[in-house]
C-alpha cells in the first residue's frame, strides 16, 4: 500500500488543476488523457511506481475527507477556513451553537484539513450537485431503475376481460318464470329494456375501462421513455459542444506556444550576433591597410599610422 505525504497530495491536487484547466475534465469526470498526464508528472517529481489506480484511490480518499468537512461548513456562516492554521475559525459563541446543534462538530475545532481551498475548488461543485452529477453511464443506471419501479407498479392480467365476460353470461342466462299477462306484458316489456339498457351500459363502461387503463399506463411508459431519449440527446449535445470549446482552447494554446518559439529563436539568433560581435579581431597588414584607406587616412600620414599599428596590434 503507497503512503502518501502532504507533498505527495499537493503535487496531485496541482497536477489535477492543471488538467482542469487544459479542459480534460468533463461533467465532474476525468479524462484518459489527465490521468496519463497526472501519472506522468508525479512519476517525474516524486519518483517511484505510481499508478492510475493509487491516483484513483487517493484522490477518493481525499474527496471522502473534504465532503465531511464540506457539507458541514459550506453553508453556514461565520466559519473561514484559514490556510496558515488549516483550521476553521469562527467566533466561540458561533462555535458554541453549531456544536449545540451537531455535536460531532467539536472535532473540527482542533482538527487540520490540509489544501481545503484547492479541494472545494475541485470537488465543491461535484459535492454540491450530489445526485444530479455522475457519468453517463451513472444516469442511464438510474433511469433504468426508475423504469422497472415504473413496470412493478402495475401488473396488467389480461384475463380479467374474458372472467367478466363470463360473469355477464351468467346474469344474461337468469330468466324470470313469472306468467305474463296482457295487463303486465307491457310494464314486463319497459322494465326489461329498461334493464337491458342499463346492463349494456355498465357492460360497456366496464369493456372500455379494462381497454383505456392499459393504453394509458403504456402511454405513460413511451412518454417517460421519449423525455428519457431528449434528456440524452441533450446531454450529448453539450458534451459535443464542450469538446469543441477544448478543443478551440488547445488549438489557442498550440498557437501561442508557436508564437513564444519564435521569439525564442529570434533572441537566440540577436544573442549569436552580438557573440560573434564580441569576439576579437585578427587583422593582417594587407587588414590595416585597406581599413586606413576605407578610413579615408590622409596619405601624407598613412604609412605612419600603417607602421604603428602593424607594431602594435
Amino acid at each position: 500500500m503507497m503512503r502518501w505525504s502532504e507533498e505527495m497530495d499537493l503535487a496531485l491536487l496541482n497536477a489535477l488543476t492543471e488538467e482542469a484547466h487544459k479542459g480534460n475534465r468533463h461533467d465532474g469526470s476525468w479524462t484518459s488523457e489527465a490521468y496519463n498526464n497526472v501519472v506522468e508528472l508525479l512519476r517525474n517529481t516524486i519518483g517511484g511506481h505510481i499508478t492510475k489506480q493509487h491516483i484513483k484511490n487517493r484522490m477518493k480518499t481525499l474527496k471522502e475527507n473534504f465532503g465531511e468537512a464540506y457539507d458541514l461548513f459550506n453553508s453556514l456562516s461565520g466559519f473561514a477556513w484559514d490556510p496558515i492554521t488549516r483550521k476553521f475559525d469562527a467566533e466561540e459563541e458561533v462555535w458554541d451553537a453549531l456544536i449545540k446543534e451537531k455535536p460531532h462538530a467539536v472535532k473540527w475545532k482542533r482538527m487540520c484539513i490540509k489544501n481545503y481551498d484547492m479541494m472545494k475548488d475541485l470537488f465543491g461543485v461535484d459535492r454540491a450537485k450530489g445526485k444530479t452529477s455522475g457519468s453517463g453511464k451513472d444516469k442511464k443506471k438510474r433511469w433504468e431503475k426508475e423504469i422497472e419501479k415504473e413496470k412493478e407498479k402495475e401488473f396488467i392480467d389480461l384475463n380479467d376481460s374474458f372472467e367478466d365476460t363470463r360473469m355477464h353470461e351468467t346474469e344474461s342466462n337468469y330468466v324470470d318464470e313469472t306468467p305474463l299477462s296482457p295487463s303486465n306484458f307491457d310494464a314486463f316489456s319497459q322494465g326489461q329494456s329498461n334493464q337491458s339498457n342499463g346492463t349494456t351500459a355498465n357492460r360497456g363502461a366496464k369493456r372500455k375501462a379494462h381497454v383505456v387503463e392499459p393504453v394509458e399506463s403504456q402511454y405513460e411508459k413511451v412518454s417517460v421513455g421519449i423525455d428519457a431519449l431528449a434528456e440524452a440527446v441533450k446531454d450529448g449535445n453539450n458534451r459535443s459542444e464542450k469538446l469543441y470549446q477544448v478543443v478551440e482552447r488547445q488549438v489557442v494554446v498550440a498557437e501561442r506556444q508557436v508564437s513564444v518559439a519564435e521569439r525564442q529563436v529570434d533572441i537566440a539568433e540577436k544573442e549569436l550576433t552580438i557573440i560573434q560581435q564580441s569576439w576579437p579581431r585578427h587583422y593582417s597588414e594587407s587588414d590595416v591597410w585597406n581599413v586606413l584607406t576605407d578610413l579615408g587616412i590622409n596619405n601624407n600620414c598613412k604609412m605612419d599610422c600603417y607602421r604603428f599599428f602593424c607594431a602594435n596590434e
